[in-house]
């Protein structure tokens, strides 16, 4: 599809412009161009300056051609919300469908919430915001300010020198066909894990040396993948030991392992995970449907998260959470329900419910993707789990969303009372620092103003091994940050 902008600013419109398009044309091909000849899906975008001028876009696809207008706005980013709107409703006659989020094509809308609240505008303020300015489902918003409700006094406990640890296992024991993270299976890459767990241990004493000299304080730890738990006990208490040996836990709030894959976990495991001083688990199951688990090549049943969750909760920790996914293959409406019940009855501590993304988007929904009203099984499965978790007690505590989600769908961690993860909400609040270890970690540094920097470890288990010196170079950058 060829975008022709005409606007002085044209560049400050790519971005937002390209998300609207990827929500409802996912597999498009998209080409920006200050002009060209007429093409069989062209987007003409023609912004206005000055007081009584219009915005104006023009789309056509086969099949359909139309143009929507709106007032010039007084800044950028009034025009660019504008050019926004006028293009969603025209994609909505095209395709007859509706993103639930309107124009907001950003990952963190709680965050959105804070800051408007912080600038004085009530939640009905927001609301109003939310629904007409961008367009966004009431439902959508109202789910946002619930979340940032539930969210105030866990921020309000970030302390001005606090941090969190994030350390990064990207190993697994099969990889899903889902998967979007930095994991590899142990079946290819088992015998990587001696080698990474030295330059690991190495990475965290040279971490906790610098927040020491810093005077950071830290108050939660999480160590996800990957799947943590495909460790063997020894190698668990290797990790747990240096961090504890390395860093004052005095004013840490939790320590929480996720512990994922049902069929890696065991009693050992878990008695490692206890004497490092672990308080919170993930056992997740994504789905108790027998044939959506082997087609999505997870290694265990609905019989074997039973087992291990129950072995988990027979332990002291604090929370348990479970992880379910809203659209995987082959499931149902009705049977992603079954799967809510049935994990609602255990009453976990903590629900995580995750929207499909579409990263194999042909394999998984493509063309056989049902929708009713405009609204996709995938939505109607979201919209399910927070109607029947808010009956059962649970609040969303946290939220975020993803560019290639369906519809541009939410994933949103659910609570029952205070037993919400600090670490999940910071890193999406972004106004505490996370100091990450091991592959694909990626320390985030909040600083003066609230700007945010970034550095990056090596994605791949090989490359973070053969290539540790440089990781210790960037980390040796956070010496040089007003922290």
């Amino acid at each position: 599809m060829r975008v022709i902008v005409s606007a002085r600013d044209q560049e400050d419109l790519h971005y937002e412009v390209e998300c609207i398009l990827r929500m409802f044309l996912p597999q498009v091909r998209i080409e920006f161009a200050q002009e060209g000849e007429p093409a069989p899906e062209q987007v003409t975008i023609l912004t206005g300056e000055g007081a009584g001028s219009r915005n104006a876009v023009t789309l056509v696809l086969p099949g359909f051609s139309g143009t929507e207008q709106e007032p010039a706005g007084e800044s950028r980013r009034d025009t660019e919300v504008s050019v926004c709107r006028c293009l969603y409703r025209l994609l909505v006659r095209a395709t007859g469908k509706e993103i639930p989020w309107g124009v907001l094509t950003g990952i963190r809308p709680v965050k959105l919430v804070r800051e408007l609240r912080e600038q004085g505008l009530s939640y009905e303020g927001i609301t109003e915001r939310f629904t007409g300015r961008y367009l966004a489902a009431p439902e959508k918003a109202a789910l946002c300010v619930k979340t940032d409700q539930v969210q105030q006094k866990a921020i309000a406990k970030a302390e001005e020198k606090g941090y969190s640890l994030y350390i990064s296992i990207p190993f697994c024991p099969s990889r899903c066909s889902y998967c979007s993270f930095v994991s590899h299976s142990i079946e290819k890459t088992r015998r990587l894990i001696p080698a990474y767990l030295d330059k690991l241990v190495e990475e965290l004493e040279y971490t906790a040396q610098i927040a020491k000299e810093k005077g950071l304080v830290l108050q939660t730890i999480y160590m996800g993948g990957g799947t943590p738990t495909v460790l063997e006990p020894a190698q668990l208490d290797r990790v747990l030991e240096t961090v504890n040996r390395c860093f004052d836990r005095s004013r840490c709030m939790e320590f929480t392992v996720e512990a994922g894959r049902p069929d890696t976990i065991d009693r050992a495991k878990l008695e490692a995970l206890v004497r490092g001083g672990v308080d919170r688990v993930s056992v997740n199951t994504q789905t108790l449907n027998d044939e959506v688990l082997r087609q999505v090549g997870r290694k265990h049943t609905a019989k074997d998260f039973f087992e291990a969750y129950s072995l988990a909760k027979s332990f002291s920790f604090t929370a348990v959470n479970v992880d379910l996914i809203a659209g995987l293959t082959g499931d149902t409406l009705d049977s992603f329900c079954k799967t809510l019940e049935s994990v609602t009855a255990l009453e976990p501590e903590n629900i995580t419910v995750h929207s499909l993304t579409m990263k194999r988007a042909a394999d998984m929904i493509g063309e056989k993707e049902e929708r009713l009203g405009g609204v996709s099984q995938v939505g109607r499965m979201v919209d399910h789990a927070q109607r029947r978790l808010g009956e059962a007690g649970y609040q969303p505590y946290y939220l975020y969303r993803q560019k290639s989600t369906v519809d541009s769908l939410e994933n949103v961690g659910y609570c029952k009372g205070d037993t919400l993860c600090f670490y999940n909400i910071y890193i999406m609040d972004e106004t505490h620092t996370i100091l990450s270890a091991g592959g694909g970690g990626v320390t985030k540094i909040v600083l003066p103003g609230n700007r945010i920097e970034r550095l990056f470890n090596f994605k791949y288990p090989y490359e973070y091994i053969d290539r540790f010196p440089t990781i210790l170079e960037r980390k040796d950058k956070l010496r040089g940050f007003d922290l």
